[in-house]
């Protein structure tokens, strides 16, 4: 089971996906049953879908970066939570995830992608650092874009 709590900042998100709601719940238990293969663990994760202003905030009052970004990761496990066996029926809270809508709109029109291609992505993203991936190196990064690639060729 995973449970979703979404909060809509930005009006853009819902004019762009009318059925968020749905389209978010889908998109993580996929994301989160390609990574943990256990049916029985009941996962919840909170999602801040908002805009320039509210994400240059966060930005800067957690990682002292004066500007906008596409996406946010606040786990709420350690690292090390993820490399031992969780407990099955046992509630686990992922962490919070927060999304700039202005920011994934102007990296699309820079690279010529799509949005929804994009945001898939950066949802990928946030969940993989909520369970530890990290690209802070070389290797790292090229074992959590490997990850990712897979999950969204799921999603």
């Amino acid at each position: 089971m995973v449970k979703v709590n979404l909060v809509i900042e930005n009006k853009n998100w819902k004019s762009r996906y009318p059925k968020i709601n749905l389209f978010l719940i889908k998109s993580i238990k996929k994301i989160i049953l390609s990574i943990f293969s256990s049916r029985t663990i009941a996962f919840e994760i909170s999602i801040l879908l908002t805009g320039t202003k509210n994400m240059k905030n966060l930005n800067k009052k957690f990682r002292k970066i004066n500007k906008d970004t596409d996406v946010l990761s606040f786990p709420a496990e350690e690292k090390s939570f993820f490399k031992k066996d969780i407990k099955l029926n046992k509630k686990v809270y992922l962490g919070d995830i927060a999304l700039s809508y202005q920011y994934i709109e102007v990296i699309t029109k820079k690279q010529n992608t799509s949005f929804d291609d994009y945001f898939k992505k950066m949802l990928v993203h946030g969940v993989l650092h909520l369970i530890g991936y990290e690209h802070d190196s070389f290797k790292k990064y090229k074992k959590m874009n490997l990850l990712e690639q897979k999950i969204i060729r799921n999603i």
